[in-house]
């Protein structure tokens, strides 16, 4: 099927007749009429049946329009994505982050930068680390900011900063005045895991083996906000970054650096080939400059 047949077909099986598909579309009842019929001959069968005056789709018509209204739906996205792009004036950044990033770091970037340069406009897009790098191959994301170096050619990665796990605890539950606690205070204990947790779950099971701490892994949670959910009603420890336990610290939850500390580091990624390296080089500053204030 071609678009305008896609086009007469989603909208006469939305307002379920030829007359207000025509009205929909701005266009006459027989030339809805016509495509409508040239599109079933293509196809071999029918999409609609006419019942006493009526139209009314056929099982086959039911299954196309999921499809069809997918590419609808695409098709609209694309002509916003067009507006858009023709009403910017002072360029367009796509940022990638990590969740603990996206939901910390990133906005208060953005906001500053928008002050700073107000024609210029953001997406911002929650991703895990291995989809990172895909996200820059196509085009999707102009930076990437995430907790592991992409070694690749194809890629620009610059080290903007360390920043440590925390471990939460419901409050009380540990004792406070510590400048830091042993990492085998985990050993046995219940624990909140992270499914997926990229760099910073690689690096706290290194220094865990290291240390012959096993923890009693009681649930394993998705995002750190469920795990710190979680702690703060009792279920076990957890461990965070810092960012990410500043963010959620409220009543009834305590935070410890652990002795010696545990960094990962902060990486910020582009396209070694990206037309608007300038412009992603002036973000980049900003974000860096709110890492360091945290």
């Amino acid at each position: 099927m071609r678009l305008r047949q896609i086009e007469i077909f989603y909208h006469v099986y939305k307002e379920g007749s030829i007359s207000a598909a025509a009205r929909a579309l701005h266009v006459s009842q027989p030339s809805v009429s016509k495509v409508l019929r040239y599109a079933e001959d293509q196809l071999g069968f029918d999409l609609f049946k006419r019942i006493k005056g009526r139209l009314f789709p056929t099982p086959a018509a039911d299954e196309l329009f999921l499809d069809i209204k997918d590419i609808y739906d695409r098709i609209g996205a694309f002509d916003r994505s067009a507006k858009n792009i023709k009403n910017r004036k002072g360029g367009h950044i796509r940022i990638g982050a990590l969740p603990s990033l996206s939901l910390t770091i990133i906005p208060k970037a953005v906001a500053r930068l928008r002050a700073l340069h107000p024609e210029t406009s953001f997406e911002i897009t929650t991703a895990h680390s291995d989809d990172l790098g895909s996200a820059l191959l196509e085009k999707k994301c102009d930076l990437c900011l995430g907790f592991s170096e992409l070694n690749d050619e194809r890629f620009v990665s610059q080290h903007i900063h360390d920043i440590e796990l925390m471990l939460i605890a419901q409050k009380g539950q540990l004792p406070g005045g510590t400048d830091g606690v042993d990492l085998r205070t985990l050993h046995e204990s219940d624990f909140i895991g992270m499914k997926d947790s990229g760099p910073a779950g690689a690096t706290l099971g290194k220094r865990l083996n290291e240390a012959r701490a096993i923890p009693n892994e009681v649930v394993t949670a998705h995002t750190y906000y469920v795990a710190a959910s979680l702690v703060r009603l009792g279920a076990g420890l957890s461990v965070v970054d810092q960012f990410t336990a500043n963010s959620i610290m409220a009543d009834g939850l305590d935070q410890f650096p652990f002795s010696p500390p545990i960094a990962l580091p902060v990486y910020g990624t582009r396209l070694a080939d990206a037309q608007n390296s300038h412009l992603i080089a002036i973000c980049l500053d900003v974000i860096i400059a709110v890492i360091h204030e945290q």
